[in-house]
């Protein structure tokens, strides 16, 4: 036996007051099943106000519902190794590590290196004495007691030392050494014939391929680097859906991993070509996971929001957040006279923030968004 509740007066008052609306002005494709109004206490309604909505007409774009794959951004991935043939003397880093860009992971001993130090240092060397050579040939020519053609030699050789000096600077910036191991090797302090193997990008060593000890070459990996904080999802999009895609598109997540919560990303590369075996066509999502809520690996499932600039069509809709759900059935509460009254809908497809209504409500009529779910609850009390 169904039964009928009133509303209290407090109800009205924070829904604006209003009353009922006008006859819709179109009729439903399934005609509304009776049902009572639903009673809220004061305390419930001050916690949870009511807004409504009414259902209107609109251009519609469909959603486009596709499962994902999250992998490493590639723009915040790194491969490192080392750049000269040698052994590893020392280990600086473990998998797990959050590290920071240029931080040392490891320490390269070489005998390579340690003759490029030598060069350096000898071209260092020999370019001072050049320089020192060359101020006392400008002087002696200024008193007369040199000639200009002794100061032009001493200039040439002072220019060609300074090119001996760059090109071992370069050498050894090559590779690896920064300008810390370089003003440590001009202020006399031995390195041993290592170089340092650093981090290009910050983020977190998630493989580490070296060991203490092991000969390795400069086509080596030895570590990989991925910031976790951003990610991508891989989609595969039927070439159906295509037309409905776009770059800059919003899309949601959810992930089985946590469950009732969706994270927000955005379209960020439609692949052009089209799969002859699959008949589908990569797209690229981007994801901001600052605060780690997902993970390279998983699959979750992805809504992209329909576009209305995008195939439209026609529909009577309404926000997706009044539709709620019981014993498998959607409803809405509809404003009535005397409070809101349960109606069970037929949806359509989704578009962004709107839901199409098929059957079991009329165009103009009023349903409430926030404060649905309370309606709800009070419903199945």
């Amino acid at each position: 036996m169904k039964r009928a509740l009133l509303l209290f007066p407090a109800l009205l008052v924070a829904c604006g007051g209003s009353s009922a609306s006008s006859t819709p002005a179109t009729a439903p494709a399934t005609a509304p099943t009776t049902s009572p109004t639903v009673a809220v206490s004061a305390a419930a309604l001050a916690k949870n106000p009511i807004t409504t909505a009414r259902a209107a007409r609109t251009k519609l774009a469909a959603d486009v519902l596709v499962v994902g794959s999250v992998s490493f951004d590639q723009n915040h991935y790194a491969l490192v190794g080392p750049l000269v043939d040698g052994r590893v003397a020392k280990l600086r880093a473990n998998v797990g590590d959050r590290v920071r860009a240029g931080q040392v992971l490891a320490e390269i001993e070489s005998a390579e290196i340690g003759q490029a130090q030598a060069t350096y240092l000898s071209a260092r060397a020999r370019g001072g004495a050049a320089d020192a050579n060359l101020a006392r040939e400008r002087e002696l020519t200024a008193q007369h007691i040199s000639s200009v053609r002794e100061r032009e030699v001493a200039e040439a050789q002072a220019l060609s030392e300074r090119a001996e000096i760059k090109a071992a600077t370069e050498r050894l910036r090559a590779f690896g050494l920064g300008e810390p191991e370089l003003r440590a090797l001009d202020n006399g302090a031995s390195t041993g014939g290592r170089v340092p193997l650093k981090a290009p990008i910050a983020g977190t060593v998630v493989e580490r391929i070296v060991t203490l000890g092991q000969a390795v070459q400069r086509a080596d990996d030895a570590f990989k680097i991925v910031n976790l904080d951003h990610l991508w999802v891989m989609l595969d999009l039927y070439e159906k859906d295509l037309r409905r895609v776009h770059v800059g598109q919003k899309v949601v997540l959810r992930s089985e991993a946590r469950p009732g919560e969706q994270f927000t990303a955005v379209v960020t590369y439609v692949n052009p070509i089209v799969d002859e075996k699959t008949r589908t066509s990569h797209v690229r999502v981007e994801f901001d996971n600052a605060q780690g809520k997902l993970s390279p690996g998983q699959f979750v499932s992805a809504r992209l929001l329909g576009d209305p600039a995008y195939t439209p069509v026609d529909a009577l809709a309404i926000p997706r957040q009044a539709v709620q759900t019981v014993d498998g059935k959607s409803l809405v509460f509809v404003k009535t006279p005397d409070g809101f009254a349960k109606r069970i809908v037929e949806l359509g497809q989704s578009g962004g923030e709107l839901v199409e209504i098929r059957g079991g409500l009329s165009e103009g009529e009023e349903v409430a968004t926030d404060g649905a779910f309370a309606l709800k609850s009070e419903l199945l009390r």
